[in-house]
């Protein structure tokens, strides 16, 4: 299946499109506070997964990063994403 493919089987309502929009700003540092509601369980897979990718971004942007060390924060942000993906039936679109 295509990138394309993908993205037109995903529709996202105007919350959905808010909330990722919010989540993206906080992983560069445009925003510093997130408040999600739910079980603790989903809340805690989300802040797992925005954690992750924003360790990654931080990472990628270091001066002294190595590939090896971008290497590791990929693979928790991987793992974090497949979490994600179990717990929503969504793929982490960041």
């Amino acid at each position: 299946m295509s990138g394309k493919e993908n993205l037109t089987e995903l529709h996202v309502n105007l919350l959905g499109k808010l909330t990722l929009a919010a989540m993206g700003a906080w992983m560069v540092g445009k925003m510093t506070n997130i408040k999600f509601r739910g079980s603790a369980s989903d809340v805690k897979t989300v802040a797992n997964a925005l954690m992750a990718s924003r360790r990654f971004q931080d990472e990628l942007r270091r001066p002294g990063a190595t590939v090896d060390s971008v290497m590791r924060k990929l693979g928790v942000k991987n793992m974090t994403a497949r979490d994600f993906e179990r717990t929503f039936g969504i793929a982490w679109p960041l």
